[in-house]
């Protein structure tokens, strides 16, 4: 499952109403508990839009009791950040914007710099309505925060029973091996057909989409080639600025707990404090502080190993933080 919760923002306009019959999908597809939220700076005629956008998620299957809804006086991209936050959401869903097919609006820019979570921004371009998802494209780098976009990539194609394609822009012998891997660790049995491009990442995973006709670009805010050590650098800006396609924007460093299926590891953030967190076979999570013991660089979740390792010095520690490799002597505190 790819997502467990999901927050979409409504303000009755037909681009928002597109946006919501995604979000609707996805929530029954994956079966999300499914937020409905109505930002306003006059609450006049919130309420009307809310009951609207919760009878759209009804008509199109979601239950009525796996959706909520709730109205909060202030600006829409905060306003959805703050409630995605507090209820743990793993998905934002918004519309990219109104008029403009390539422009973003100004709400969609501030959640991709602000978003808590996940972020998926719809387009206005036609869609199947039978399958909300038929093919999406998964971009790649080989890298830790690259390879967590893969996953909830591959998750997604499976809820939505859609193939995929994944883009490696770089050195093909080296595009080879990395996807190569991809494909083994999260492909499972989704379809997939691979294609190694060379040149400028962001064009290159662009022209990809358009070349096999992908329905959503899924791409990490963090860790693409060209794009190392900042958050929402040169090439995911590129992508989901000039997109033409509905864009999933991974946060790659931090996730939601309730993303977190039994034996599965990830980092958190809790009150400004990144956190290891591990789900056991039964079901129980472990949090420890996600600063190495060592030098106090931040662990990242490897998920063929199923350690937390530092990607500073080497360190590796259990999925409950004891040390498994050095040179780190002690284990991840407890949170």
């Amino acid at each position: 499952m790819a997502y467990g919760r999901i927050v979409f923002g409504t303000d009755g306009s037909a681009a928002a109403a597109r946006a919501g019959d995604v979000a609707a999908e996805l929530a029954l597809s994956s079966k999300a508990k499914l937020t409905i939220v109505g930002a306003y700076t006059d609450p006049t005629g919130v309420d009307d839009r809310i009951a609207s956008a919760m009878k759209a998620a009804e008509a199109a299957g979601v239950r009525p009791a796996r959706i909520a809804s709730e109205t909060r006086q202030g600006a829409p991209a905060e306003v959805l950040a703050a409630v995605a936050e507090r209820i743990d959401a793993g998905l934002i869903v918004a519309s990219r914007g109104v008029g403009q097919k390539y422009a973003l609006s100004e709400v969609s820019r501030r959640l991709a710099h602000g978003t808590p979570c996940d972020l998926l921004l719809v387009s206005d371009r036609q869609r199947d309505p039978e399958h909300v998802y038929s093919r999406l494209l998964i971009a790649t780098d080989g890298s830790v925060t690259a390879d967590r976009a893969a996953r909830k990539g591959y998750e997604l194609a499976a809820d939505v029973h859609a193939s995929v394609e994944i883009v490696f822009v770089g050195h093909p012998a080296t595009g080879g091996l990395i996807t190569q891997d991809t494909v083994a660790v999260y492909g499972g049995d989704v379809e997939t057909d691979v294609h190694l491009r060379q040149g400028d990442p962001g064009e290159r995973i662009l022209d990809t989409a358009r070349e096999v006709d992908a329905d959503l670009i899924v791409v990490g805010n963090k860790g693409l080639s060209g794009a190392r050590g900042f958050l929402l650098g040169s090439v995911p800006e590129k992508v989901i600025e000039q997109a033409d396609r509905d864009v999933l924007l991974c946060r790659t460093i931090v996730q939601a707990v309730t993303e977190l299926t039994p034996g599965e590891g990830g980092i958190i953030e809790r009150q400004g404090e990144k956190l290891a967190a591990y789900v056991n076979d039964a079901g129980d999570l472990h949090l420890m502080s996600a600063r190495c013991t060592h030098m106090g660089c931040t662990v990242a979740w490897n998920p063929g190993e199923k350690t937390f390792d530092c990607p500073c010095h080497g360190s590796r520690y259990s999925p409950t933080g004891a040390v498994v490799n050095g040179p780190a002597g002690r284990p991840l505190p407890p949170a």
